[in-house]
């Protein structure tokens, strides 16, 4: 009865699959509550998700749960086909690198606030500070609102429900606590106060681009059987939702893995400080900075937020000489070539250099997913990663810090993977003052 289901939480998922791959081929069935998945894993599943996924399977069943929480019957990440492409052209614009580029120096205001505070000496409580960093970068950038009031009730209120719907990590019961019930109250008003301050005042009266708030009253208005007011406010809570776990997660890795490889940071502190020498970079400066990117793909590819989608099979299909029938529940392991010998060399080592010129390791058909695949892939990977880039960059520039060389990694999911609160990072010296970020 109990079958597989503690191997399918998200910080475990990748290893039990990529373990279940070597043993059983690229495809194979799993149980947990009694429920029976399919895995479709490896590099062959990869091509034939971008190539067939989209005509045999369907997010619905997985995501509807979560649609439910917030009082909708869809969203953009639990629909396909033409209602999914509506979706996406409405919301996607401001998750762009190019939107980020835009509205850079706002972010980058940010990461200053929260590195200010910093001293010699201090210890860095690296995934709190990259959750409430990444966050309030999302409120600012993205919806011209603040997380920091509301940092504790969001995170309670996104992360719980995650947890309850979409990985049932924990029973339906969290949400009829107290606790929780008054997050999601405070979340859910903040949400609904940002949506009526940018009906009463739009960006040409209060001297600002459009945002997504802005793109999603635009569309109601032109379509206002398509787009109701609660799928307004979802989204809306969307960006956080995205973001607040993925980019800061991740962020947290790659913080991780600078206080763990000490002989890679030099080269790094160096593309920072060229990058912020003549004031805050772009978005194509912090694209050149050929050693923080590839740092950060070897981060993607070590340690990725999303390991997996689950998804319903729409009609029979063929895979590896195995039928999948019409209903089954798959789960793609789309990041389960990230730890194969046939992808990569010697994947268990941390080599950010397998990305450099003459080796491009990733760019082996399937070997390299950490944003998903097909139709559904992240509408946010632009933005996540030039946020993770521009933090990593500033952090650099600031301090200079020293890993715990006592500290074992142990990951917990909240709902995705992400270091515990164990780790941290010692300020050895500020190196430059943070306000000298925006100079």
């Amino acid at each position: 009865m109990i079958g597989s289901i503690t191997q399918l939480y998200p910080h475990r998922l990748r290893d039990f699959l990529t373990g279940a791959y070597r043993e059983h081929g690229p495809v194979f069935n799993v149980t947990g509550l009694g429920q029976t998945f399919t895995v479709l894993a490896g590099p062959e599943a990869n091509v034939w998700t971008v190539k067939e996924g989209h005509s045999h399977l369907r997010s619905l069943e997985a995501w509807r749960p979560n649609d439910q929480a917030f009082g909708v019957q869809r969203s953009m990440i639990s629909v396909d086909g033409a209602e999914h492409r509506a979706f996406r052209r409405v919301e996607g614009r401001t998750y762009t690198r190019a939107y980020l580029g835009a509205n850079l120096r706002r972010a980058l205001a940010v990461t200053a606030e929260d590195l200010v505070p910093l001293r010699a000496g201090d210890d860095l409580n690296v995934a709190h500070w990259c959750k409430a960093v990444i966050t309030e970068q999302l409120a600012r950038v993205v919806v011209n609102g603040t997380a920091r009031p509301y940092l504790s009730d969001l995170l309670s209120f996104v992360q719980n429900t995650l947890m309850v719907r979409v990985t049932r990590q924990r029973p339906p019961l969290v949400e009829h606590l107290p606790g929780f019930r008054r997050a999601r109250a405070q979340t859910l008003g903040m949400v609904e106060a940002l949506i009526e301050e940018h009906r009463r005042v739009p960006p040409e009266q209060a001297g600002r681009d459009p945002d997504l708030i802005d793109d999603l009253l635009a569309a109601q208005a032109a379509d206002p059987a398509f787009w109701s007011d609660l799928d307004l406010r979802m989204a809306a809570i969307g960006a956080f939702i995205a973001g607040m776990d993925t980019a800061a997660n991740t962020l947290a890795f790659v913080l991780y893995r600078v206080g763990r490889h000490s002989d890679l940071v030099p080269a790094m502190v160096a593309e920072a400080d060229a990058a912020f020498q003549d004031g805050p970079p772009s978005m194509e400066t912090l694209g050149g900075l050929p050693h923080l990117h590839r740092f950060v793909l070897e981060c993607l590819r070590l340690h990725p937020i999303a390991p997996a989608m689950t998804r319903t099979v729409t009609q029979d299909f063929e895979f590896a000489g195995v039928t999948v029938p019409q209903g089954r529940r798959v789960i793609i392991g789309t990041t389960v070539a990230h730890g194969l010998d046939g992808c990569f060399t010697d994947p268990d080592r941390f080599d950010p250099d397998r990305f450099a010129p003459g080796r491009m390791e990733h760019r082996r058909p399937g070997a390299f997913a950490p944003y998903g695949l097909g139709t559904h892939i992240c509408a946010g990977s632009g933005m996540a990663e030039g946020l993770i880039m521009l933090n990593l960059a500033a952090i650099l520039r600031t301090l200079d810090l020293r890993g715990d060389p006592t500290y074992v990694l142990r990951e917990v999911a909240r709902p995705t993977a992400t270091p515990d609160d164990r780790l941290t990072l010692r300020v050895n010296a500020v190196r430059h003052s943070a306000v000298s970020l925006l100079a």
